[in-house]
């Protein structure tokens, strides 16, 4: 089947709004572009996120939204799992839980029950705790892990949101993480060097295999070169590098048509990373998704962490590493 070059994007047929945020500028906005949608009233989000007996796998193919308030913590400390680029002042940030594409390798589908999206509204709490924390110095701030933030713009216009905070906010190094082809909120701004647009890049087979609803391989290297030849700065992520049958034939086209498509001296860095997932997550998407390749790999159990091995995870990073350095220096690449 051939991927579509379409950005995903279908309506919520149900919106679940906390009473709290009902008058709620942000969410009086979402909820003007969907006029034929059901918007129910409920108290607390976790009243309809959180429900017991739910099913991941059913409900992503016709998510839910959830407007809803954010308490407690705004910003994390970036987890060991994730890459951080060389910085020491690692964070993260969501203010979406949940993604509207369905990748199934993805960790959310361990973590959470519910495959409904939830968005909190209370965006000025979000950036006010930001400043705080980056008061005196740098830090690097992923806004895109928990979600892809450029496959909801439509909706969200979040994009835009995080690259005016940015633009007042130069000791803060926003990430935008995405596998979504659409770049319109970009075109007329002027590039800035802490706002960074990283690209997810996987083979074909695994795009068409695993990504699903994402933009294909192609769409994203067109978005990857606008981007760049925009200004701004362009990372590239090979991560989760799966092992897959003829792994370096499958993955060495994919770095050669990105290169063909993009000019490696003119990339900010490329993160490489192989497949490692939490073992409690693990099993949770053997039960929730029984029948996926993905969940049910005989992966290798270290301290917790679920991955291929330490042996075959060095041996697919360093014909990574390899296979990239034919086009961009070593010094550009981060495992």
């Amino acid at each position: 089947m051939k991927k579509s070059e379409n950005v995903y994007y279908k309506p919520f047929s149900h919106i679940y709004v906390e009473e709290r945020v009902w008058e709620n500028k942000a969410a009086l906005s979402i909820l003007s572009r969907f006029k034929n949608s059901k918007v129910i009233k409920i108290k607390n989000y976790k009243d309809v996120f959180n429900r017991p007996n739910q099913s991941f796998s059913v409900q992503k193919k016709a998510p839910s939204l959830i407007l809803a308030e954010k308490e407690g913590e705004f910003v994390y400390k970036g987890a060991p799992f994730c890459q951080s680029f060389g910085s020491e002042e690692f964070y993260y940030t969501s203010f979406v839980v949940n993604c509207i594409y369905d990748c199934e390798y993805c960790y959310l589908r361990g973590m959470y029950s519910s495959g409904n999206v939830v968005v909190f509204v209370n965006y000025d709490d979000f950036f006010e705790d930001i400043k705080k924390i980056a008061a005196g110095k740098n830090i690097f701030l992923c806004v895109s892990y928990d979600t892809d933030l450029l496959g909801l713009e439509g909706l969200l216009g979040l994009c835009r949101r995080w690259y005016e905070f940015g633009a007042e906010n130069p000791n803060v190094t926003i990430e935008l993480r995405t596998k979504c082809g659409n770049i319109d909120f970009l075109k007329g701004l002027k590039p800035i060097d802490n706002f960074i647009t990283a690209y997810t890049l996987s083979p074909v087979e695994v795009v068409n295999m695993y990504e699903h609803k994402t933009s294909s391989l192609e769409k994203r290297l067109e978005a990857a070169k606008a981007v760049m030849e925009m200004g701004f700065p362009l990372r590239l992520s090979f991560d989760p590098l799966l092992k897959v049958s003829g792994f370096e034939e499958v993955y060495g086209r994919l770095i050669d048509r990105c290169f063909q498509v993009l000019d490696g001296e003119k990339i900010r860095d490329i993160g490489l990373g192989g497949f490692r997932i939490s073992a409690d997550y693990i099993k949770t998407m053997k039960k929730s998704c029984s029948n996926s390749i993905i969940a049910n790999y005989p992966y290798e159990n270290s301290r917790g962490v679920c991955s291929y091995g330490r042996a075959d995870s060095e041996q697919m990073l360093a014909f990574m590493t390899e296979s990239i350095k034919k086009y961009c220096g070593k010094e550009k690449i981060y495992l």
